[in-house]
């Protein structure tokens, strides 16, 4: 019989086995959002403040509009599967075409969005975190050479250790860590004193913290011990000025060590985002002060330039699981329309008929389930407030 393979007995035998394929390809797929779903109740639950924060950049008429184009796809789709199975070729082209211009149209809708927010730099990433160049000078610095620690050995400490909190520099990581080359703190304690600390660290909701950050004992390195803390510290004092490499015997200042700047110069290069002022979030897994909840009971959306100083803390953690649930629905929409494309070829050429239909309705189970992950995408994305 045409159409036939010859290790299937019939075409009800050859139809069955692929309708199991398909639906267990399928069953991958549904893993693989699986997880990504999970992440997302993840950091729903860990920052629900910056999730209804974000939803202002995100336009329910947009998303509302792309909902409605693929359901609309999703009925020309059966309908093209209906009208094969009768062999009414004219009819199941126009349908699978009507599909093919919603999925155009879907991903010509998710272009207008993601065009807005990559001009205005919302692709989350290392482009939220706020970066400055540390100037080496003595104007109102605050002169501390690391007399009781190695600031070679600190230096290769804070880098494994402390930069990715704290920065470089010293200068901060919004979210992550506070700043420390212009600290109070760290000018009004000696550096035994900061040992002390670093080694007992402070919990988020201590009361004399304002960030509402967790400092982890050792810093979350439990391999530290006191003299390599007393390491890090000496390094941090240099922070303040140009950093200086300090003879162990003499205390003297024996050679200057640059700070490398290529790294320094890359993070300034990158775009800064310039999106609306809305009130920042909660930073870290704290919970909110009262009033910083009492600030964040209202989102507004005034058109004033976001700067660093009222950049939201976890930013990038929405814009980057935004861009990577709704951009992986897309890839899944650009091989959705090759396989429309490809049924309309064959369907074209006459390959199917009333008995052989089985890739059309593979090609709209695939389809079908596109569009139901959009589904769930809209309201956990577009309808969070």
């Amino acid at each position: 019989m045409p159409n036939v393979q010859h290790h299937f007995r019939d075409i009800a035998h050859q139809h069955d086995a692929a309708k199991l394929g398909i639906w267990l390809f399928l069953a991958t797929e549904i893993l693989l959002f699986g997880g990504l779903f999970c992440g997302y109740a993840v950091f729903r639950a860990n920052h629900p403040y910056l999730f209804a924060w974000g939803e202002q950049f995100l336009d329910e008429r947009y998303g509302a509009l792309n909902t409605a184009v693929l359901l609309i796809s999703s009925l020309t789709m059966a309908m093209a599967i209906t009208f094969v199975q009768r062999e009414q070729k004219n009819r199941a082209m126009v349908s699978l075409f009507i599909t093919f211009l919603c999925a155009c149209g879907f991903m010509f809708i998710k272009s207008i969005e993601y065009e807005h927010k990559f001009h205005d730099h919302l692709v989350g990433g290392i482009g939220f975190y706020q970066v400055s160049h540390h100037e080496g000078g003595d104007e109102g610095g605050h002169v501390v050479i690391g007399s009781h620690g190695d600031t070679i050995k600190g230096k290769k400490l804070w880098d494994a250790t402390c930069r990715s909190c704290h920065g470089a520099s010293g200068e901060g990581v919004p979210g992550q860590g506070t700043v420390l080359n212009s600290s109070t703190y760290v000018h009004d304690h000696t550096d035994h004193e900061l040992v002390e600390f670093i080694m007992v660290g402070r919990e988020a909701t201590s009361p004399d913290t304002v960030l509402y950050l967790q400092m982890p004992p050792k810093g979350g390195n439990p391999m530290l011990k006191e003299a390599d803390i007393l390491d890090i510290v000496a390094y941090m004092r240099t922070l303040e000025i140009a950093p200086v490499a300090v003879d162990q015997a003499t205390h003297a200042v024996v050679e200057s060590i640059p700070i490398a700047e290529d790294e320094g110069d890359f993070l300034s290069s990158l775009p800064r985002s310039t999106v609306p002022h809305a009130n920042p979030s909660p930073q870290g897994l704290a919970p909110p002060g009262a009033a910083e909840a009492q600030k964040m009971a209202v989102f507004v959306r005034p058109e004033v330039p976001q700067t660093d100083e009222n950049r939201p803390a976890n930013a990038h953690l929405f814009f980057g699981l935004y861009f990577l649930m709704t951009g992986l629905h897309g890839i899944h929409v650009l091989i959705g329309m090759v396989v429309i494309g490809w049924l309309m070829w064959r369907l074209q050429r006459g390959d199917f008929n009333r008995q052989y239909y089985a890739p059309v309705e593979c090609g709209g189970l695939y389809w079908h389930i596109v569009d139901v992950i959009w589904i769930f995408l809209f309201p956990l994305w577009y309808l969070i407030a």
